[in-house]
């Protein structure tokens, strides 16, 4: 019945799936976007392995483990949903991987896409659950695992027959190697079978050192300044009334957006506020007076945690689940958390328990730590520290994640 109600709904949907598709294609994903998300031009397999990366973020937390299987000689295929996720794939990546926009999970897309590509096996990323795509590659004998495995507690809220729809997603899964012991609890409760769940640690703590080449650039900006990372709707205005209450003229704000194409909107809001702001994708320059400076690039965000005096999280100071602060953390920043990290539950409770982050209860109780922090250079060098051993004791989790994949997904022997 849950497959049945799904297929119908995804059937009824498809016009609206396809006005979004055509939308966003015009907008920024162009020609290639609008065909493959159709499940049309596809690079050619067959392939070793693919994995699927929803976004930036899982581009990144993946990063290594796609770096490791490269190095082996393996064709490999990433698969984004967005273009933005697309462009950190093209841009962090090694060559011969290819890339492709992973199709609708319409069966006439998801069918096209599988004929064209031909993975022996693949690995998702995190969170994505997608039955009809699910249900073909099991059709296909085409094993697939869940890599990095999350659920948030609002993915348990869904309705019932949806509940139902990712149960059976789920069940033709051949493995799930979740975050945490807290996540695998929730795969059980949507119905994965608890046999094939085990518990691999954050595939995130695997980026450290490359994390450290990538922020190993020069200063992004002349003046000390506070990074909000990740920022999302709601957080930037409140963080620029607050920066100027705290009236801390040595320092700039640099805000980084999770999503740099709402930089207009962004503007408009700070600029609300105040017109002392810079934006780095038209290169104007930070100058003595100015109060905000917009990071509205892709792929920069290293760099700036590295240099950064204290790193705000974002996506924390509102209810949108936080975003990564093993990142900041594995850098040697201090970093600053709001309450909204479910996303990241499992990181912020062991960074701040051992002392390598600060959680606050809501934007009220922000400006007190941040003002001590910028005026104790000693404290946020005791923080930064406590978080990078934290990280770095984690670091081996990507020896765990590459015998386990070559265990459900042996790679080498693309289908023909």
């Amino acid at each position: 019945m849950a497959t049945t109600t799904y297929g119908l709904l995804t059937r009824l949907a498809g016009p609206l799936a396809l006005g979004y598709t055509l939308w966003r294609a015009g907008r920024d994903g162009g020609r290639r976007y609008l065909r493959q998300r159709l499940g049309r031009g596809a690079p050619e397999g067959p392939f070793d392995r693919w994995l699927h990366c929803a976004s930036v973020g899982e581009v990144r937390a993946a990063g290594p483990l796609v770096r490791a299987l490269a190095a082996r000689d393996e064709r490999l295929l990433v698969t984004t949903n967005t273009p933005t996720g697309a462009e950190a794939a093209l841009a962090t990546l090694p060559e011969p991987v290819r890339h492709a926009y992973l199709p609708l999970d319409l069966p006439g897309a998801v069918g096209r896409f599988l004929d064209r590509a031909r993975p022996a096996c693949g690995l998702v990323v995190e969170t994505e659950l997608w039955p009809h795509l699910f249900a073909a590659c099991a059709r296909r004998g085409v094993p697939l695992a869940i890599v990095n495995g999350r659920l948030s507690p609002r993915t348990l809220e869904a309705p019932g027959w949806l509940r139902k729809a990712y149960a059976g997603a789920l069940r033709s899964l051949a493995a799930c190697y979740a975050r945490s012991e807290e996540d695998a609890e929730r795969y059980r409760s949507l119905g994965m079978p608890p046999e094939r769940i085990e518990v691999l640690g954050n595939l995130k703590f695997a980026q450290t050192a490359e994390l450290r080449r990538e922020a190993g650039i020069a200063r992004p900006v002349e003046r000390p300044y506070l990074l909000a990372a990740s920022t999302r709707e709601g957080e930037e205005a409140l963080l620029v009334r607050l920066w100027r209450r705290l009236g801390d003229g040595e320092r700039v704000l640099v805000i980084a957006p999770r999503h740099p194409e709402r930089r207009d909107a962004v503007l408009r809001e700070i600029r609300a506020v105040t017109e002392r702001v810079a934006v780095r994708s038209q290169a104007e320059p930070v100058t003595a007076d100015t109060e905000v400076y917009l990071a509205d690039t892709l792929g920069e965000l290293p760099g700036f945690m590295a240099h950064a005096d204290l790193v705000v999280m974002g996506g924390s100071l509102v209810p949108k689940g936080g975003h990564n602060l093993v990142e900041p953390a594995a850098l040697g920043r201090a970093v600053v958390v709001g309450p909204h990290m479910e996303n990241f539950a499992e990181e912020a409770r062991m960074l701040v328990a051992g002392g390598g982050a600060v959680q606050v209860a809501d934007e009220e109780e922000l400006a007190e730590p941040l003002a001590a922090l910028l005026a104790d250079p000693a404290e946020r060098e005791r923080i930064g520290g406590a978080g990078a051993r934290l990280v770095a004791e984690q670091a081996a989790v990507l020896d765990r994640y590459l015998e386990a994949v070559d265990r459900v997904c042996p790679g080498g022997s693309g289908r023909g």
